[in-house]
């Protein structure tokens, strides 16, 4: 690599607390970033680092996108990297163009077109040595089939980020024929859309977490791993809070998903712990960062500087150990998920506070980068106030749809 002043520049698509956390883990790296964002509330735009660039509205989104690409101008060529499965849909559908000006950090396509889609991925991993959930990818003709096959509860997923878009919800949680007979009788048009996986039972804690980056053979050569203690949505969403512990059978099983995939990247791999036999259980890979990545650089595993560095050809440094036992909070979350469980006020503001004696990492708020933090407030109030004037705001709240509720 060149020295400082002529080091490429990292372009990062910002998503959310994703976006901004690519930021200042590249800041605490010395990257010199510009930061692209496709909406005006980003909180990255508040940030104290990075330069910032809002593509302009248009109704065709890709076209301003592809058009404020081609005006950086930063040689040499940029790390380019984005913070959304949508972002990693785009890099990868116009690779060839993106990559004359950039070096595109994002898995190869055939790689991406598996990750992104829960059915591809789920079917080439059956019959390999990364234990699953029971799943069908194509629901049966009838509810007590699926019953049959998956027993209950169940759990049914959108396939892509494009059919989570396009259903207007994330999850389907079937605890009963009524549900199961209630779901086919209203659901059955989006069938092509979804795949169905048992339930694996265990509180929020038994959910974790592997931030990862593979290298050029399929290897892992960065991890951190992490325990949720709650999630936004409640029990089935992303990371509210969570604990940093070094899991190495974790770390074991991202290798084997990694080698079946034949993956090179950043990798953000859910899996969960099933206590009846005693196995991790492979939920999804997100080929991307993971929401809580900047928490895995301040416990000393930045995946975000490590990925820069090896899209720009160099070594990597000598791996340090993960710094255990930090906690993380993201506080809107965790309030609007405790609240969706049905926990009094009480005592969501007494779990806060003992959650906060702790100091932990915080999703917005940073102390060297305070705006973000109170940005995300109004953010947040924005929203809630334009949904229920709307009277939707009930979908804030939840991404479960129980037709028998």
């Amino acid at each position: 690599m060149d020295d400082a002043g002529g080091r490429p520049w990292a372009v990062v698509l910002s998503s959310d607390l994703v976006g901004l956390g690519a930021v200042r883990s590249l800041h605490a790296g010395g990257v010199p970033t510009l930061v692209v964002m496709l909406d005006p509330l980003e909180p990255v735009r508040v940030s104290r680092y990075a330069h910032k660039i809002l593509v302009p509205k248009s109704p065709d989104v890709e076209g301003a996108l592809l058009n404020v690409l081609a005006e950086i101008n930063r040689g040499p060529r940029p790390v380019l990297i984005p913070t959304s499965d949508h972002l990693v849909h785009f890099m990868a559908k116009h690779r060839a163009h993106l990559e004359v000006h950039f070096r595109c950090c994002i898995p190869p396509n055939a790689a991406v077109d598996i990750a992104l889609d829960k059915a591809k991925d789920t079917q080439l991993l059956q019959g390999t040595q990364v234990p699953l959930p029971k799943t069908v990818q194509m629901l049966p003709a009838s509810p007590a089939e699926l019953i049959r096959q998956l027993g209950l509860p169940l759990i049914v997923k959108p396939r892509t980020h494009v059919d989570k878009e396009g259903l207007g919800w994330r999850n389907v949680i079937i605890r009963s024929a009524a549900d199961a007979d209630a779901f086919y009788r209203t659901s059955s048009a989006v069938f092509n859309r979804v795949i169905a996986q048992e339930l694996i039972p265990g509180p929020d804690e038994t959910l974790w977490e592997c931030i990862c980056l593979f290298d050029a053979d399929s290897e892992v050569a960065r991890a951190f791993t992490f325990r949720k203690l709650s999630t936004m949505p409640a029990h089935y969403g992303a990371t509210s809070r969570g604990r940093s512990e070094r899991n190495d059978a974790l770390v074991e099983l991202a290798a084997l998903v990694g080698r079946q995939f034949n993956y090179t990247g950043i990798g953000d791999i859910d899996v969960k712990y099933d206590a009846r036999d005693r196995r991790y259980k492979y939920l999804e890979l997100n080929p991307r960062l993971g929401m809580c990545h900047y928490f895995g650089t301040c416990c000393g595993k930045n995946v975000t500087l490590d990925a820069y560095r090896l899209a720009c050809g160099d070594d990597l440094p000598e791996d340090a150990p993960q710094v255990e036992g930090r906690t993380f909070l993201a506080v809107l979350e965790e309030i609007g998920g405790r609240l969706q469980d049905g926990d009094s006020l009480l005592a969501v503001l007494r779990g806060l506070l003992v959650a906060l004696v702790r100091r932990p990492v915080g999703a917005y708020f940073a102390p060297d980068d305070v705006w973000p933090g109170p940005f995300a407030v109004f953010r947040i109030s924005y929203r809630l106030l334009a949904r229920a004037w709307r009277g939707q705001l009930g979908a804030v709240f939840t991404k479960q749809f129980n037709p028998s509720a």
